[in-house]
């Protein structure tokens, strides 16, 4: 979660306890099941849902705190080495009525009291942000045209790579949230609004995908080279990497292992619809916007779903949560027809409810048949070479990995087991590594390390990594151009490469290539 942290950069907070250490009777769920994530559940989905539910899977203690407190994770401190690893899933459903979300995140903090004795208090430290300021020469900014919430949408630019926002009656706090959430590449940390500027704007951002603005740094016969900081100066503003005293969530207490659900928790928390209440499945009236893929364009709000031009396989994917290797015996037409899927549900339904409802719906109007099995695929393995160049962690440190923003990517992991690395590294290397990464390097304990690698954009020539090229010599410098299996290999020791592994794999086993229609 990334939100304004206007004024906040001034602000000086007496160390004290939390208001809530001691749930309340009026500000707890009237049901909830939390228990820990089923290995290899990706998370990230899900929050506080309209009606008074809050669903969420495969999340840290971290960010069920982030959610409870309204603070950014960076701005939570101490806790168990534990706290940005282990994952869990909450379901929780509060008493009937309107509840405002201020008091479901009390309930949630309440939650995380009664279930994982969370004890934690308020303080004040400085920590690494990002600080918005006016620029020598002012801002050059333009009124907003009309008053009325901020409007930000993307618009296409006909350039690879290259991302424009169209902003309207927007405020400095608004830019402040939008930065980290749409150029996290580039804004790793909170933006705090130092600029003073009152009202709302219109005004436009134009940069570079950070991996094509640094393949264009590198080329001076290209596009000219714009990062987010660029576009943030032409508006007469300034971004920069500073350390502000800002007030944090210190945790003091929190255990591993929730208590035990209560008995029939899962009969007794409300089912969702497995159906859509309407639907419209039809062949595309026009094509997808530019770069929206086998997907089309997507938008779920209060209930409506659109699915505009997508392919079939694309639907495929989103209701069966699968990336797109993961499904097979596709015919021609399955990815290369395109759909129209219009369809409206309860607007108090979260996401994975969407995926099961568009499950039912290709099975319905396009006879959709298809099976799991296990299949013997290349996959990438992580393994121990001759000499692991790793330090044995000693325990303390919380237990993540995070890049440092730099021109290279920088991984630096702290307290990592390589279970966790092998399931960390393909999300931060997504150009080199798809999914699964299986750890078979029997190394045991956690550890201590960095390690860095060119992007593979940015890489000269043609593009590299096929996890195979053998890697010799002494550990590079940080200026030299290496792949990511370089970079495992020299600096850690380690190897990556690809071997056949049983996979879980989608299989098709029938669809009518014209849907039927109720």
């Amino acid at each position: 979660m990334r939100r304004s942290l206007a004024s906040f950069g001034l602000a000086i907070l007496l160390s004290c306890p939390i208001a809530g250490q001691t749930p309340t009777k009026t500000a707890v769920f009237e049901m909830a099941d939390v228990h820990p994530s089923p290995p290899g559940t990706q998370g990230g989905g899900g929050g506080f849902i309209p009606g008074g539910r809050f669903e969420i899977h495969g999340v840290t203690m971290l960010d069920l705190i982030s959610i409870a407190y309204d603070t950014e994770n960076d701005f939570i401190a101490g806790g168990p080495p534990w706290l940005a690893s282990d994952k869990f899933d909450v379901i929780a459903k509060a008493p009937a009525g309107k509840v405002e979300e201020s008091v479901l995140q009390e309930m949630l903090r309440n939650l995380l009291i009664d279930r994982f004795k969370l004890a934690a208090h308020k303080d004040t430290r400085d920590v690494p942000v990002f600080v918005l300021t006016v620029a020598k020469g002012g801002a050059r900014l333009q009124k907003a045209a009309k008053d009325g919430p901020a409007d930000i949408t993307s618009q296409p630019t006909g350039q690879r790579g290259l991302i424009r926002l169209l902003c309207h009656s927007c405020g400095m706090a608004d830019l402040a949230d939008l930065l980290p959430e749409r150029a996290g590449n580039y804004v790793n940390h909170p933006v705090v609004d130092e600029t003073k500027l009152k009202g709302s704007f219109d005004f436009q951002l134009e940069w570079m995908g950070i991996n094509f603005y640094r393949a264009a740094k590198a080329n001076p016969d290209g596009p000219e080279a714009v990062s987010v900081f660029n576009a943030v100066e032409k508006l007469g503003l300034k971004l920069e990497a500073q350390n502000r005293p800002m007030p944090v969530v210190v945790v003091d207490q929190v255990n591993e292992t929730p208590t035990p659900n209560p008995p029939e928790i899962t009969a007794n928390l409300p089912k969702f619809p497995t159906e859509f209440d309407v639907a419209e499945v039809r062949p595309a009236k026009a094509a997808p916007s530019p770069g929206n893929g086998i997907y089309g364009d997507a938008r779920i709000q209060n209930g409506r779903v659109e699915i505009m031009g997508a392919t079939l396989k694309g639907l495929i994917l989103l209701a069966f949560n699968l990336r797109p290797e993961r499904v097979s015996n596709l015919d021609k037409w399955m990815e290369e027809d395109r759909f129209d899927v219009i369809a409206k549900t309860s607007r108090d339904v979260p996401f994975e409810a969407v995926q099961v409802m568009t499950k039912s719906l290709l099975g319905e109007r396009f006879k959709l048949a298809a099976h799991t099995e296990d299949q013997l695929l290349p996959v990438y393995v992580l393994l121990a070479g001759k000499k692991p160049k790793l330090k044995e962690s000693d325990g303390t440190a919380r237990s993540e990995c995070n890049i440092v923003n730099t021109d290279r990517r920088y991984l630096v992991c702290k307290n990592t087991t390589m279970a966790q690395f092998a399931e960390r590294l393909p999300t931060r290397a997504a150009a080199y590594i798809q999914p699964p990464l299986l750890d078979l390097t029997e190394l045991k304990g956690a550890y201590d390390f960095q390690l860095y690698w060119t992007p593979k954009a940015q890489l000269p020539g043609a593009p590299a990594g096929d996890g195979q090229k053998a890697a010799t010599g002494d550990a590079p410098t940080p200026s030299d151009d290496v792949t990511v299996f370089e970079a495992v290999d020299k600096q850690l020791g380690l190897k990556i490469e690809q071997q056949k592994h049983p996979i879980p794999m989608l299989v098709i086993e029938h669809a009518e290539r014209v849907p039927t229609q109720r």
